[in-house]
């Protein structure tokens, strides 16, 4: 048989292939109306055909499917990191103790204009018009800052003037050039802001004041401008989420699907004497009554549509990062950049897609027992601070930031960091070798069957690093990576501060397949600089069983990919033990060697830990001098 097609002369004058056709054009070509078509890509935020299809089969029963209505529009500011995760916990803390108001159905964001419409058919134009802006988005004014405001029934933090500006004629060019399609924005009315709280009763102002009094104005923070877009209804609806599911038994009844929202008129909960309300799927449209107690009101924005989002900021980063990026699987990882929904906003394709397969009747399996769970914990491969020096970034960087390599054990591109390229001197990258060292842990890992079902990193780029290779050659790259700051060393030996880490959102966009939506067990903000050895030890062991407690009940094997000295204090309360002696714990750490290993076991019954072998042979290697050869024989 041949291997090899022959030689190709002729070419047909007839046939073409047309790759060029819009998600419009596909899905009419598959049979659907074009409105009905127009209307699909809108609601899903022009993410490509699939997740347009499902939406359509999923919406075979809704009445409204064939409305023209418009859908709203708006442009948000959303912020990216622990400023944002604060605000998130201040949004969580004022709804637990002060209950709902206002600001509860959105989530952290500063809105740069009104609503405005765009008709299904104009859905590509916002995609193009932000596109046209990138220039206008790359040349900030520097760093966003904000200020607190309070009074009655609002509490906000507010732009300051300089990027008040900024935005202003931001808005005003997105503006002009929407208008090019026919499309109407208006700027701002109001002064830019975050609004924290707000509708709330004037008895909890003071309450809510000092909780919003907590968020750390100062915390490291990135900003993302995107584009949402809503359903005309939701404008005066109260959304409701799913939190059990209910199969209707009348005609007029709805079904709740778990993942689904209801959305239902403001005074539906005040007009009920029986707590069924009346309102319609989020996922199907269909319209129909429902038990009230088996949803919870939630934030509006869950059903929203996510069409782009553009970082604030120069986008050199991820230029400079490009040749270290690895895709999640081959061919995939630039449509999964194109169709990933932001990670707060979960992406419903699977839900659409589930909505109108028929269930199957399946044997009750036999119940087997769960096998015990195992952690590992191993510490990051070889960095270059320690193989170099301290001082080894004098040696690579030029005045202007430039990386330059100057031994064949250092990676030939390292990624741009959002401050500047010193910081690497207390956040150090790999080596080539280390990169080896993690990849073939990984290897053997894998031949002796073991496999990860939860990651956790410290925030150090080394460690990050390690966890990456050594899913990558276990083949597990498509395994989430949670980046979790519990496990970083202690801090002890950070009295000079911190290292500036990179953030979830920079590492994502830097290659690596960060959980950006995780919310931290030990988020940094809580770290005590004064931490002596005890208080590492609990930490670190807090951190440990939290994690673990977290996936009790759905098994499967954690990896915690830390420093030298997490081998030690993520376990060691985990067993019972208590903690060593501040000489004994420095004695530890020069011992272990990088991509050590510990491996503790769960008894499935008394689920109590502890150490086991390690399934893998250790790792030796000897140490190269630093010399030039020609230097050594024959000196000038």
């Amino acid at each position: 048989m041949e291997k090899h097609p022959p030689p190709r002369r002729r070419k047909s004058s007839t046939i073409r292939r047309d790759d060029t056709k819009s998600t419009v054009e596909i899905l009419e070509l598959m049979g659907f109306p074009k409105h009905r078509a127009e209307k699909a890509v809108a609601a899903t935020g022009n993410k490509g055909v699939n997740l347009a299809s499902d939406w359509l089969l999923s919406h075979v029963n809704d009445p409204e499917i064939d409305s023209l209505a418009p859908r709203q529009y708006v442009l948000y500011l959303c912020p990216v990191g622990p400023l944002q995760e604060q605000m998130m916990q201040f949004y969580r803390d004022s709804l637990k103790t002060c209950g709902w108001n206002g600001s509860h159905s959105y989530f952290p964001h500063i809105t740069l204009c009104p609503f405005f419409t765009v008709e299904n058919s104009k859905t590509r134009a916002i995609r193009d018009v932000m596109k046209n802006i990138e220039p206008i988005l790359m040349n900030t004014p520097g760093q966003l800052k904000l200020d607190f405001f309070s009074q009655t029934n609002f509490i906000g933090l507010f732009v300051q003037e300089d990027y008040y500006r900024y935005l202003s004629e931001l808005v005003n060019v997105f503006a002009k050039d929407c208008k090019a399609y026919g499309i109407d924005v208006e700027p701002p009315k109001k002064q830019l802001h975050v609004t924290l709280a707000y509708q709330y009763s004037g008895d909890l102002h003071d309450k809510l004041t000092s909780l919003a009094k907590q968020i750390d104005l100062g915390a490291e923070c990135m900003w993302e401008l995107r584009a949402y877009s809503r359903d005309p209804r939701l404008g005066k609806s109260e959304v409701r989420k799913v939190k059990q599911a209910y199969k209707g038994s009348l005609d007029d009844e709805l079904d709740l699907i778990m993942g689904d929202y209801v959305f239902m008129d403001t005074n539906e909960s005040t007009r009920s004497t029986d707590k069924w309300y009346h309102g319609t799927s989020w996922l199907t449209g269909q319209q129909g009554m429902f038990p009230g107690p088996f949803t919870e009101r939630t934030a509006e924005m869950w059903t929203w549509a996510l069409h782009e989002e553009h970082l604030l900021g120069p986008d050199e980063e991820s230029q400079a990062a490009a040749p270290l990026t690895t895709p999640l699987t081959n061919g995939v990882s630039q449509v999964q950049e194109q169709e990933e929904y932001e990670a707060l906003w979960k992406s419903p394709a699977d839900l659409y897609a589930k909505v109108n397969k028929p269930a199957k009747e399946k044997p009750i399996p036999e119940k087997r027992e769960q096998p015990p769970r195992q952690l590992f914990v191993i510490r990051h491969a070889e960095r270059m601070d320690f193989l170099f020096g301290r001082s080894y970034c004098d040696t690579i960087f030029d005045d202007a930031g430039n990386y330059t390599p100057v031994d064949l054990n250092m990676p030939k591109q390292i990624p741009k960091r959002a401050s500047n390229q010193w910081d690497y001197a207390k956040d150090a990258p790999l080596t080539c070798m280390g990169k080896f060292q993690a990849f073939v842990t990984g290897e053997a890992l894998k031949s002796k069957g073991v496999v990860f079902h939860h990651v956790y990193v410290s925030p150090s780029f080394r460690c990050v690093q390690t966890a990456t290779e050594i899913l990558r050659s276990m083949g597990l790259q498509n395994l989430v990576i949670r980046v979790e700051p519990g496990i970083f060393e202690w801090l002890g030996w950070y009295q000079l501060g911190l290292p500036r880490f990179f953030t979830p959102t920079e590492l994502k966009g830097h290659g690596y397949n960060i959980d950006v939506s995780y919310t931290p067990v030990t988020p940094a903000s809580r770290f005590d600089m004064d931490e002596d050895i005890q208080d590492y030890y609990k930490r670190s062991g807090e951190t440990t069983k939290k994690i673990l407690a977290k996936h009790q009940h759905e098994g499967g094997n954690v990896l915690m990919l830390g420093h030298a000295g997490s081998v030690e204090v993520c376990v060691r309360q985990l067993l019972g033990k208590s903690p060593r002696s501040t000489q004994d714990f420095r004695e530890i750490c020069p011992k272990v060697p990088y991509c050590g290993l510990i491996v503790c076991q769960e008894d499935v019954k008394t689920k109590k830990w502890s150490v086991i072998d390690t399934p893998i042979l250790p790792l030796t290697h000897g140490q190269n001098k630093k010399i030039h050869v020609k230097n050594l024989l024959y000196p000038s």
